[in-house]
């Protein structure tokens, strides 16, 4: 099926925007690690950034990204969020609670649901169609992007598609690892618009679920699924690249090619 990148939004350390990434994939110039400054999306009334979790400012700020870069207006647009693990701050402060007064505050528990993200940029945006959480494990990068495309190829909607990942903290990241925060947010549309950046190819092919990691990107990076999203932005970025393959599952990778 083929889709149209529209815009891209970015935030990993180093990599703050789309401009600078472009360089980096583009090999124009070298990756430079620097800490990710703390995010505060503009989108969200003081109020709802102070109920928010980390978490979800960090998908909201990367899809404001997008969408600063988009001819097209948020309420015209269905919506697919994806991540390893939804809230992992908001994971280890429940367990502490559960295991000990189990006085869950509210605040808590509705950030630590996977929809939360989407749920805020939702109110924030006054955007009303469809609103899709995707979790599939160190795949979910991939998983997500399938479900955007094909919402966009089927419905003939445009679609902002944002996957993230946040810090866990100890015991959580001796399981999974992520002590880096990276995002990425792409919006999709069925149909070339005036804006967009180059269409996309998307298909299944046989995998083993693993694909290696580009050569710049600091290991710490690898239990981010939302990490992965960097080898299928290189086609926006390197002419010479014009393949990225996807883990999806063991069995099974995701082919996009620059068309």
């Amino acid at each position: 099926m083929r889709v149209f990148v529209e815009a891209v939004g970015v935030l990993a350390p180093g990599l703050p925007d789309w401009e600078g990434t472009k360089s980096v994939l583009a090999g124009e110039q070298p990756f430079s690690a620097a800490p990710l400054a703390p995010v505060a999306p503009t989108s969200l009334a003081p109020a709802e950034r102070r109920r928010s979790s980390p978490t979800v400012r960090l998908a909201i700020a990367a899809a404001e990204q997008a969408m600063r870069r988009c001819s097209l207006a948020p309420h015209e647009m269905a919506m697919v969020f994806s991540s390893r693990e939804a809230a992992g701050d908001i994971t280890h402060q429940l367990c502490e609670v559960l295991a000990g007064s189990r006085e869950v505050s509210p605040t808590q528990f509705h950030n630590s649901v996977h929809n939360a993200p989407s749920g805020y940029y939702s109110i924030a945006m006054n955007a009303k169609l469809a609103a899709s959480s995707v979790c599939r494990g160190k795949w979910s990068f991939a998983a997500g992007l399938l479900n955007a495309a094909a919402q966009a190829f089927t419905d003939k909607v445009p679609v902002l598609y944002v996957c993230y990942d946040s810090p866990l903290p100890a015991p959580l990241c001796d399981v999974m690892p992520i002590i880096e925060a990276t995002a990425i947010a792409l919006v999709l549309t069925p149909a070339p618009q005036p804006a967009s950046m180059a269409p996309w190819e998307i298909a299944l092919a046989p995998g083993d679920g693993e694909a290696a990691w580009p050569d710049w990107m600091p290991a710490g990076w690898h239990a981010n699924a939302s990490a992965r999203g960097f080898t299928v932005l290189a086609t926006l970025a390197d002419p010479a690249c014009r393949v990225a393959t996807l883990p999806l599952s063991p069995e099974l990778n995701l082919r996009v090619s620059r068309c």
